[in-house]
């Protein structure tokens, strides 16, 4: 008659069943010997787990054998886990640190998410390097077909920029009226060299008169 198995596959964890001793208790020496059968059959075994759901407590005993497969684990490079729900026994097992060694489900199917990541490294690395960022710049994805002169024509405004009128933008102002002596400082008015001459010759013509008056 082939022998019962005191546990039961959940992802890749082999949860164990919590021996009970005659009072209801958790049975710690019993758990060992079954711990140890199991290890040798499946010399293997990385990822075990003992379910504690329907106990309210549990004693030191129980700890302390908790702490010798968690190590074991841990040399064979897995993890030792417990399932419960039972928050006496959570703060028990902080009270103690375990809580930081070993791994505490509160439903199996928290142990099957955990166990679908586990088995799935590959998987989770191909897709974080196909959500990473292509090697062309940002901004050319987001141009919308526009070149990237247009893209770059696009200037914001502010009270920190400066905006120039372009000179053809600036209307010419046509003269109206001729400007004239202190509107021109430094214009030259031809008018002035001509009436100074003209005062030259009068004044030239005047003395020549005088002179042929005395000696004629």
């Amino acid at each position: 008659m082939p022998q019962l198995k005191n546990y039961r596959e959940v992802g890749i964890f082999d949860l164990m069943s919590a021996p009970l001793n005659p009072i209801g208790a958790f049975d710690a020496e019993q758990f060992k010997k079954d711990v140890r059968a199991l290890l040798a059959e499946k010399k293997d075994e990385q990822f075990l787990a003992v379910d504690l759901t329907g106990l309210d407590f549990v004693y030191s005993d129980a700890y302390n054998a908790f702490i010798q497969f968690q190590q074991e684990m841990d040399d064979r490079q897995g993890l030792f886990a417990v399932l419960t729900n039972n928050q006496t026994i959570i703060d028990g097992l902080k009270k103690v640190g375990l809580d930081k060694s070993i791994k505490v489900f509160s439903y199996e199917s928290d142990m099957m998410s955990f166990s679908l990541h586990a088995q799935a490294p590959e998987k989770s690395d191909e897709s974080t390097s196909s959500s990473e960022a292509p090697d062309h710049p940002v901004a050319s994805q987001n141009m919308s077909g526009e070149t990237p002169s247009h893209h770059l024509d696009r200037r914001s405004t502010g009270t920190h920029r400066r905006f120039t009128k372009s000179f053809n933008a600036i209307a010419k102002e046509e003269p109206t009226t001729k400007k004239k002596g202190l509107d021109v400082p430094f214009d030259d008015e031809p008018s002035s060299t001509r009436t100074v001459i003209i005062v030259i010759l009068l004044l030239l013509a005047a003395v020549g008169g005088t002179l042929a008056f005395f000696y004629f």
